[in-house]
């Protein structure tokens, strides 16, 4: 115990001197956080949380114990050779039986929730547990009902993509009571020091990316050297998600200095995430934002050069908005409009020259990803972490597997054929629809007129014999 005492006191101090030189008390905590989380799931603990090193003693007891067990398998397995068969085949079926059962709670039917079911409960069963999946269907206390459920049942760990990312804080606090670990799936459940990790997309570095293209799409740098200027409008995803927020500080970290410097300019000054994002990603919402943009600043241009959108939906709500306007996508004043998710419809548009870009997400990789971090931390396993310092949920900075993506546009969308998302007829581009002139009536062919016989010789009248001049006539009798 004296070794261990020592080596945690060296441990201690060394932490110390690295977090001194950080002179920030939430660093400390940060650093502290991350360290104490990468070491949950391995190993044995103390109720206090803190991992059991074994004597020499103690580990040369249990390589004599280990001996003795051998012993006694041998004699075991010699034993069992003369057992009916019968009883060979209960026991493998006693090995296969689950170690546990794993809740898996999504917030929604949609197609990500269909992949995230198919795919977690796979990589579960393959784990050596059962899965079981619950849908809220948008419900939030709904939610909160199904994990109850789930802590009633014991389940050994709990995955949860949250309805409401705020409202799990009781619950969970219940769950971490029952030493239930939690792992927080696509969007960062707030306010607890119950969850464990978490696993999403890299939202921050794909903003970025999605910024990135547009500089070199509309050649931002060529337009600041020649004093030219670009419009730009912002439609964000909803402000209580953690992901919406990251991918929106992305675009705009990346754009900055062309919004400074007036290369870009946003005429409905909404440069923030408070005052560009849609809350709960509702469609509707986002449509009529634009609109009300469009008609406040917009009267003369129609519409801005860019519309960034965080969503395939809004981007498609953008552009049935403008073709309502009569704006066609094949003119000049059709701007360029990003989405996010490379939806089926979306990838189609983008095909159509309609949407300049989309992400593309591996989502069998994210939920794959989601369910090896419950399994390690359950097999005691050093869990998959690539990011220990941006993730704070406001309780605590959550250790998070992160996943990347890929930009779609009109040159490289077949990809999405290749590997498999989507099938060709799905999303190729519409036959472009040629004006076909109107047959003219072809006129009825003239008819030739039949040859009538030679008239008959009209005959020349005689002339009439001019009369002979007689005397002149009396002159009538006039009143007066």
């Amino acid at each position: 115990m004296k070794k261990r005492a020592v080596g945690i006191l060296v441990g201690v101090m060394v932490s110390s001197m690295l977090l001194s030189a950080c002179g920030s008390n939430e660093a400390k905590e940060a650093a502290s956080e991350s360290a104490q989380v990468e070491e949950e799931g391995t190993g044995e603990r103390t109720e206090e949380g803190e991992k059991v090193e074994t004597t020499e003693a103690e580990q040369k007891d249990t390589a004599q114990n280990s001996d003795e067990k051998d012993s006694d398998s041998k004699d075991s397995a010699e034993d069992q050779s003369e057992a009916p068969q019968a009883e060979d085949n209960s026991e493998d079926a006693q090995a296969a039986a689950p170690a546990g059962k794993i809740g898996i709670l999504l917030p929604e039917k949609n197609d990500n929730a269909a992949v995230d079911e198919t795919e977690m409960s796979k990589a579960i069963a393959e784990g050596g547990y059962e899965a079981e999946v619950k849908n809220a269907e948008g419900d939030s206390t709904q939610q909160i009902s199904q994990i109850q459920e789930f802590i009633d049942q014991e389940v050994s760990a709990l995955i949860i993509d949250p309805v409401d990312p705020y409202a799990l804080t009781d619950i969970l606090e219940t769950a971490k009571e029952k030493s239930i670990p939690v792992i927080s799936y696509d969007t960062l459940i707030r306010n607890t020091a119950a969850v464990n990790y978490y696993a999403c997309d890299d939202t921050r570095a794909i903003g970025k990316e999605v910024a990135g293209q547009i500089i070199k799409n509309m050649d931002l740098d060529k337009a600041r050297e020649e004093k030219q200027s670009y419009t730009i409008e912002f439609l964000m995803g909803s402000t209580d998600d953690n992901g919406a927020l990251f991918f929106c500080n992305g675009v705009l970290e990346k754009l900055q200095e062309y919004l400074d410097d007036g290369t870009l300019v946003c005429k409905s000054g909404n440069m923030t995430f408070d005052s560009t994002g849609i809350l709960r990603w509702d469609q509707d919402a986002a449509q009529a934002k634009m609109k009300s943009i469009l008609d406040e600043f917009y009267q003369e241009e129609k519409t801005p050069n860019i519309i960034i959108t965080a969503s395939d939906e809004f981007a498609i709500g953008v552009q049935e908005l403008l073709e309502e306007r009569g704006i066609l996508s094949d003119s000049e004043e059709w701007p360029v409009i990003t989405g996010y998710g490379s939806e089926m419809q979306a990838v189609k548009d983008v095909a159509e020259g309609k949407i300049t870009l989309t992400t593309y997400l591996d989502r069998k990789e994210l939920a794959q990803g989601g369910a090896k971090m419950a399994l390690d931390y359950l097999a005691g396993e050093k869990v998959d972490v690539k990011d220990y310092s941006q993730y704070d949920n406001g309780t605590k900075i959550v250790g998070t597997f992160t996943c990347g993506a890929q930009l779609i546009d009109k040159d490289n969308y077949q990809i999405l054929v290749d590997n498999g998302t989507y099938d060709e007829e799905e999303i190729k581009p519409d036959p472009t629809p040629t004006a076909t002139p109107e047959p003219t009536a072809t006129p009825e062919p003239t008819l030739t007129p039949e040859v009538t016989s030679d008239p008959e010789a009209t005959i020349t009248p005689k002339a009439t014999v001019t009369p002979t001049a007689s005397g002149t006539p009396a002159t009538a009798n006039k009143t007066i």
